[in-house]
């Protein structure tokens, strides 16, 4: 008959069997002003600060309700983990004729709710809303139709509200704007996700 010691240390490795599930990008696209409509953020070459979306300082985005992004899920036996981390994003104008060659310096933000108009601002307190990915022409060049956002590898999951799947996004800037009274851009983030199941 086996030694019990034996048979433990045999299972040993079976404790700790998982899985994982590792993609290193992974793109989300939201237009500014829908795929469809009018052109809704202000331009005219103005001083830029917060970048208005319809009449808002934020807009949100939806994740849907996604199993796989929770910071922790249980699965029957498992215990499934997932990270979404930010590596870059980007804005692609949309609009004929705009571009984004006055733009000094931009950030995307994680505001932590929405604003209830152009004179709210949820970031204004800085600690409230970690920054995502950001942009400065200094060091990273001069943009035209195509504004790239460095990642700085925040965890996009940690910041999803549960309840509502979605991500609320404030967006600021320095510099000026596009030079027609309205425009409009297409804004993507690209994200590294992993995700583990752990089975006791």
């Amino acid at each position: 008959m086996r030694n019990l010691k034996t048979i433990a240390l045999l299972l040993l490795p079976l404790l700790g069997c998982f899985a994982q599930l590792e993609d290193q990008s992974v793109t989300i696209k939201h237009s500014l002003c829908g795929a469809s409509g009018p052109d809704c953020v202000p331009g005219g070459s103005a001083n830029l600060t917060i970048v208005q979306v319809s009449g808002s300082n934020t807009f949100a985005v939806n994740f849907g309700d996604q199993p796989l992004l929770k910071p922790s899920t249980a699965l029957g036996p498992a215990t499934l983990s997932t990270s979404l981390l930010v590596n870059q994003a980007a804005f692609d104008m949309v609009t004929s004729g705009a571009d984004f060659s006055g733009v000094n310096t931009a950030q995307v933000l994680a505001a932590p709710r929405q604003s209830t108009g152009p004179g709210d601002d949820p970031c204004a307190a800085p600690a409230n809303c970690p920054v995502l990915a950001s942009y400065n022409k200094a060091t990273d060049g001069a943009a035209t139709r195509h504004l790239a956002l460095k990642g700085n590898g925040s965890d996009i999951v940690k910041l999803i509200d549960q309840t509502t799947h979605q991500i609320i996004i404030e967006i600021t800037a320095s510099g000026t704007a596009p030079a027609p009274a309205l425009w409009n851009a297409d804004v993507s983030m690209d994200m590294g996700l992993n995700s583990r199941a752990n089975f006791p």
